[in-house]
């Protein structure tokens, strides 16, 4: 058969035939079916790109928004530990000027004490209690006595 002689669905019917002419028409209807529910279908799915899209960019601007407000906890960390270790740095000064200042004055008891003959002992009482960088080896809250540093039960074997 010649291309010619072929309906426009291509099921090698001739033109010429009074069955051609309700097939013809049964498949212009199936086509023009198909075409519509084409339509329906790409419609839908620019619906749901639509959709998808939407939810995208609000996905995004919430991640924007989360972004922002961990940044800003972020900075807001990094202000307070800044302020913190420019703190220790004082405390840190602070404390190695009191060492000296009391190597200086048990320095100056020592000469006093082989001078003298009188032993020149700085007495616990004298010391600041609420001044914890003077007892480093005792914690706030702790008492002393809470452990007993050289107890005689410690060396017992």
């Amino acid at each position: 058969m010649s291309s010619s002689s072929l309906s426009p669905a291509g099921t090698g019917r001739t033109s010429g035939s009074s069955d051609g002419d309700s097939a013809s028409a049964a498949d212009t209807h199936r086509r023009e079916k198909r075409r519509l529910s084409n339509r329906e279908s790409a419609r839908r799915s620019r619906l749901r790109k639509q959709q998808h899209l939407d939810e995208l960019v609000q996905e995004v601007a919430r991640l924007q928004a989360e972004n922002a407000r961990v940044a800003a906890r972020a900075a807001d960390i990094a202000s307070q530990y800044a302020r913190v270790d420019q703190e220790n740095t004082v405390l840190r000064a602070r404390a190695a000027e009191l060492g000296d200042r009391l190597r200086s004055v048990n320095d100056v008891l020592r000469v006093v004490e082989d001078f003298s003959g009188v032993a020149m002992d700085i007495q616990d009482e004298m010391m600041p209690a609420d001044d914890p960088l003077l007892r480093p080896w005792q914690l706030p809250g702790y008492p002393a006595a809470a452990m007993p540093i050289g107890a005689p039960h410690m060396l017992h074997y």
